[in-house]
């Protein structure tokens, strides 16, 4: 081994040891490179950050994407919106927020319709496209989400169980609304949604009942109608009101 090469494994000890991977799995292929087209010494510097940077960021989206939780990943290309009018009709608006600036207005994308007609894909798909832009995401159904608040109420957790929930830049909650709800339940499904709603945090839900039906699920009917205030103030509705179907993609 010569000079040189002694020097480029010191140096990518040096990179390893401070915790730079994406300056150290480049360096010596951008060596090469720079040897090759005579490159001055700022533009190595300059591209070994740019590789770190790049590096840096396919971690943090990648501990995003394992932070949400994903029963499954579903993405928007594999979803068909020629299947039905209804689907075709909300093509534009819904691709629409895959720009991820529905996040820093507080809008709540709803996702209301018959069970089967895609809307547990479309909200996941729009998570998955909110992971890819290093934002927090939590995506949960809604009575698995409500158990583990109840579970942490009981073992003196929930302040911590809450910032969870309440700190997501996205949270989806599958099937809202959908089972009936006790007192506790309610309780604390009203505090996740009205500390989202006073941080202006974006708030996904899926749900096969109209708002008009939620005093049938919760046991206060101004509970009901105070939680829908605060999700469709601020909100892109999409009305799944087709036949029940399902495609086996979704």
């Amino acid at each position: 081994m010569n000079d040189s090469e002694d020097v480029v494994e010191l140096t990518l000890a040096k990179l390893k040891w401070l915790r730079l991977p994406g300056m150290a799995s480049t360096l010596s292929a951008l060596l090469t490179k720079a040897a090759e087209e005579n490159l001055p010494a700022l533009e190595v510097v300059s591209r070994l950050c740019d590789e770190e940077r790049i590096s840096r960021m396919r971690s943090s989206v990648a501990a995003k994407v394992r932070g949400a939780c994903f029963p499954e990943v579903n993405t928007v290309d594999g979803f068909d919106f020629n299947f039905c009018p209804v689907r075709k009709k909300l093509k534009g608006r819904y691709l629409a927020l895959h720009d991820v600036a529905f996040l820093d207005k507080g809008i709540n994308p709803l996702f209301i319709g018959l069970p089967g007609t895609g809307k547990t894909y479309l909200a996941r798909a729009l998570a998955w496209r909110v992971c890819q832009a290093n934002r927090r995401v939590v995506v949960i159904s809604a009575a698995r989400m409500l158990n583990e608040l109840h579970g942490a109420e009981l073992h003196g957790g929930l302040e911590k169980a809450l910032r969870r929930f309440v700190k997501a830049d996205l949270l989806v909650l599958d099937d809202f609304a959908v089972l009936a709800m006790d007192a506790a339940q309610a309780k604390l499904a009203f505090q996740v949604i009205s500390e989202r709603y006073d941080h202006r945090r974006s708030t996904c839900i899926t749900t096969n009942r109209a708002f008009k039906e939620w005093p049938k699920v919760f046991p206060d009917a101004l509970n009901a109608q105070v939680i829908a205030e605060r999700l469709t103030e601020r909100s892109e509705r999409f009305l799944l009101d087709g036949k029940g179907f399902r495609n086996p993609e979704t």
